[in-house]
């Protein structure tokens, strides 16, 4: 009986000494130690203790729930969390949409157990902060497996621990919360499926949580001009124009300039019509579309009438994914050699492949 006193006092030992917090990207409540903008609001002595107020309080008290930056649960203002006195929003971190990103937390004592990151985009909620359910909808795998827990803890000791983590390839935002979750292996506890006892069994463990401010940039893929086939233009401008353009100063071969759509709009008839001389190959469709609108809004004759034929690459199907991919119905993919059309719009899961056993979800295309 004392033998078993004597454990459980050192457990309880090692889980009150053992601290860390998020260090990349930086947690709200660390954000002081590296951003001299945040240490005259934010300085907080404390940003290593973000266990939920305590293991006793986390699961005696609040049933288990916690801040989603790692504050107790039943605490009314949250400091780091939006209205919280030492909460700013500020973005710490520019990540790429489906980006595999490098994950830093700091142990200054390690309590075995694993790493869980989360997701939660609040671009369509600016007035409030991410909530737990949100941010357990998007749990990250860890890059290049099928686990979403990081579970090599125990071989890092009191150290950096540097953990690669797949972004979703359907997520982009101007501001995300991205969540760490610590769930320590070190207190005692039972195993109800085993019925087992040992340290790390059960799910009464500590917690430790921090969150940060983050963007995700959209990818915008890259896609080639189809070739012109075929091209009639017919041009009305000024005589100095056609003067400088028979002299052979301008080079036929040049392409049109890659300008913003917002830097086309501004350009006066006049202008275009020499870029129309300059560049013997058209602007693009969404070009040529302001060029109309423009024209024929202003007071000038200048006309321009464009005809193209074009052909197009064939679509190529992507492979399935199993990393939380939004498919909609329609979308068609290749998996294992076999086409598949998706019938039912879903998110992909590792164990939802197309195939027999997924017949709700894909048809096979022959």
């Amino acid at each position: 009986m004392m033998f078993n006193i004597f454990i459980v006092f050192a457990f309880y030992l090692v889980s009150i000494n053992g601290h860390g917090y998020l260090f990349d990207p930086v947690a709200r409540s660390s954000a002081w130690l590296i951003d001299p903008s945040f240490k005259e609001c934010c300085t907080y002595s404390s940003h290593m203790e973000m266990f939920c107020g305590g293991v006793g309080h986390q699961w005696n008290t609040n049933g288990g729930k916690c801040g989603i930056c790692g504050e107790p649960y039943d605490r009314t203002i949250k400091l780091f969390e939006k209205g919280g006195a030492k909460y700013t929003g500020k973005i710490v971190k520019t990540y790429n949409q489906g980006e595999q990103i490098d994950v830093q937390v700091k142990l200054s004592a390690n309590h075995q157990g694993h790493f869980e990151f989360r997701l939660c985009n609040v671009d369509n909620t600016p007035n409030s902060d991410a909530t737990q359910e949100c941010l357990d909808r998007y749990l990250l795998t860890i890059a290049n497996t099928d686990s979403t827990r990081y579970r090599d803890v125990v071989k890092h000791g009191s150290d950096t621990i540097t953990v690669r983590v797949q972004l979703p390839l359907d997520v982009s935002c101007h501001h995300c919360v991205f969540q760490w979750k610590y769930t320590t292996g070190n207190n005692w506890g039972r195993d109800s499926a085993t019925n087992k006892s040992g340290p790390g069994l059960g799910r009464e463990n500590e917690t430790f949580m921090g969150c940060s401010d983050i963007t995700i940039l959209a990818n915008i893929p890259s896609t080639t001009v189809p070739p012109i086939i075929s091209t009639s233009t017919t041009t009305t401008t000024s005589s100095s124009t056609l003067r400088s353009a028979k002299r052979g100063s301008i080079k036929p071969t040049q392409r049109w300039p890659a300008l913003t759509t917002q830097r086309w709009s501004v350009l006066s008839t006049e202008r275009w019509s020499m870029l129309s001389i300059k560049y013997s190959s058209v602007p693009s469709a969404k070009q040529s579309a302001v060029l109309t609108t423009i024209i024929s809004s202003s007071p000038t004759t200048t006309t321009t009438t464009m005809s193209m034929t074009t052909t197009h690459s064939p679509v190529r199907i992507s492979p399935w994914s199993a990393l939380l991919v939004a498919y909609q119905r329609g979308d068609d993919v290749i998996y294992s050699g076999i086409k598949y059309r998706c019938v039912t719009s879903h998110r992909s899961y590792a164990g939802a492949e197309p195939g027999l056993l997924t017949w709700a979800l894909w048809r096979k295309l022959e």
